[in-house]
């Protein structure tokens, strides 16, 4: 699959899995491969707007430890619209990294990483965004142990009970269809 030169690489690791949530949020989108990357983990340490967890990258530094996620093809248009949903520069910052796809080839990518002032320990996630970030490690079919590691994360219900439906709603779309389009 080739990218247009102005097109960008960008690998969601959370709530942006799945492709329903990300169309939502910027539109139209392709998909370009599954990848990990590797050296990585996951946390839900980063600080929300809504004040709970959301998810983060980090780099132990001694683990064998690799992160999921989705490389998406999106235009540099798409990318200042989910800079905003992302509260770049405000929560997240732009890291620039190399993913290995399933068939074994390096992909150039950005995504988003917490910016160390937005990094609470103690968060968890909504149960809602949780469940995007299963619904879309599902609809990708990561690996099962991964799969599991994701479904062990203690999770809140959310308070605010607009937010949580409008999130409810969303995840009903989700699991009553298969994302027709959204082929590798």
């Amino acid at each position: 699959m080739s990218v247009m030169a102005e097109d960008l690489s960008y690998f969601a690791y959370g709530s942006n899995l799945h492709p329903a949530r990300l169309q939502s949020r910027i539109g139209p989108c392709q998909i370009i491969a599954v990848a990990r990357l590797e050296g990585a983990g996951l946390c839900f340490h980063k600080i929300g707007l809504d004040r709970s967890g959301k998810c983060d990258i980090v780099f132990p530094k001694k683990s064998a430890v690799e992160v999921w996620g989705v490389v998406y093809q999106i235009s540099q248009e798409q990318k200042l619209t989910l800079d905003q949903h992302e509260s770049l520069g405000q929560g997240y910052q732009i890291l620039n990294t190399g993913v290995l796809t399933r068939q074994h080839q390096t992909l150039p990518v950005f995504t988003y990483q917490a910016m160390p002032a937005h990094i609470d320990h103690r968060l968890q996630p909504f149960d809602w965004y949780h469940e995007l970030i299963i619904q879309g490690a599902l609809f990708h079919e990561f690996p099962s142990g991964y799969l599991e590691q994701l479904k062990d994360i203690a999770t809140l219900p959310d308070p605010d009970k607009t937010r949580a439906g409008k999130h409810a709603d969303l995840l009903r779309t989700i699991r009553e269809s298969h994302f027709p389009g959204f082929d590798e």
